[in-house]
């Protein structure tokens, strides 16, 4: 109570009779409450102290120092916690150009062409060799061959020449390619492995017809690789057209596409002689008015043997893709086959090898 009544007196001034000057009391000073004063005054003044006590108790910071019966704390602001602010992303008031059209139909692609890379993957740029036996030869398997082995046991090798390229028929009734690296005794030791297992019997052929074309089973081989190449699936269904030369023209292509894909409408356009510029010159009178889902074209033979030049070409292959693009259908685009040697000369062969480079070169332009 009398630090209540010193703390009010700081503030206190002359009250009627009492002469008190305002000044702050310390406790040698307590003895100006015994000076003579009107009794009448005494109470006024204890009232008066403790309300102006109270008042500057309530008019303290937040920050100040409180006394309890537990001991004192210190009194601080509590932050009220936030939550981190989130920019949002702007949304664009244009749709990138970046952004893919609505797909076509699967039957047709009109942003890309498909190759079938034929010359190095399933002739192994290996020509028909001088002096091996031509049409269809049968070859009799002697032994089971497995998957992976790189030798085939036959009946008899008579006929075969080292080098040349035989067909074989798999496990899984299809068609593949495999070169002879050397024969003995029988036995066929070839380049590369086999890809499928291969069955007791009649289930291996030589692969050429003659200096230009493949036979049957060749052909039979040119369209199973085709297709596991692209896909079953994908081309089991639309319209397609052969455009090409013999390789088309002599049909077995044909109807191997057709035996593997029901599905599928198979036009043959193909013209033994021609070349890719006669492929241009007529593919609106016989391609462009079946608006086909698919234009497989095949051509470099004549070429060759025509000896067009690599630029002439690929110019001309160039302007088939295009042609056949803008149909809004998918060209399917065979490499050339492989020029054979000519009286000891390769000029045939580095020419047909220079057709795949210009196709690999319209490859990168797109």
């Amino acid at each position: 109570m009398l630090g209540t009544v010193r703390h009010a007196y700081r503030s206190l001034y002359l009250i009627g009779e009492l002469e008190i000057v305002t000044t702050t009391i310390c406790w040698p000073d307590w003895k100006l409450l015994n000076k003579p004063m009107k009794n009448k005054f005494l109470p006024f003044l204890i009232v008066s102290a403790i309300f102006l006590s109270a008042c500057m108790s309530d008019s303290g910071s937040p920050s100040q120092t409180s006394n309890n019966n537990t001991g004192s704390s210190t009194v601080t602001p509590t932050r009220t916690p936030t939550s981190p602010t989130v920019t949002p992303t702007p949304t664009p008031t244009t749709a990138p150009t970046s952004l893919a059209v609505a797909s076509p139909p699967a039957t047709v692609n009109t942003s890309a062409w498909l190759r079938i890379p034929m010359h190095y993957r399933l002739l192994l740029g290996k020509p028909h060799i001088w002096g091996e036996t031509g049409g269809n030869q049968g070859l009799n398997v002697r032994s089971y061959a497995a998957s992976g082995s790189s030798s085939l046991s036959l009946a008899s090798t008579a006929g075969l020449i080292r080098g040349q390229l035989i067909s074989y028929r798999g496990r899984n009734s299809q068609y593949y390619s495999a070169q002879i690296q050397s024969i003995s005794n029988n036995n066929l030791q070839l380049t590369t492995p086999l890809q499928q297992d291969v069955f007791v019997g009649t289930n291996a052929w030589n692969f050429y017809k003659d200096g230009s074309h493949p036979n049957r089973i060749g052909s039979y081989a040119i369209a199973d690789f085709a297709i596991r190449r692209v896909g079953w699936s994908r081309l089991n269904q639309g319209k397609h057209v052969l455009l090409g030369d013999s390789w088309f023209s002599q049909n077995d292509i044909f109807q191997r596409l057709r035996q593997r894909l029901p599905a599928a409408n198979f036009s043959n356009k193909g013209v033994g002689g021609n070349t890719a510029g006669n492929l241009l010159s007529r593919f609106n009178g016989d391609v462009a008015w079946q608006n086909p889902n698919y234009v497989w074209i095949l051509t470099g033979t004549n070429d060759y043997w025509q000896d067009v030049g690599a630029v002439t070409y690929k110019n001309n292959m160039r302007q088939l893709i295009n042609r056949v693009r803008g149909l809004g259908a998918t060209p399917i685009v065979f490499d050339s086959s492989v020029g054979p040697l000519n009286y000891g000369s390769d000029t045939k062969t580095r020419l047909s090898r220079s057709y795949v480079t210009a196709v690999d070169q319209l490859a990168g332009e797109n």
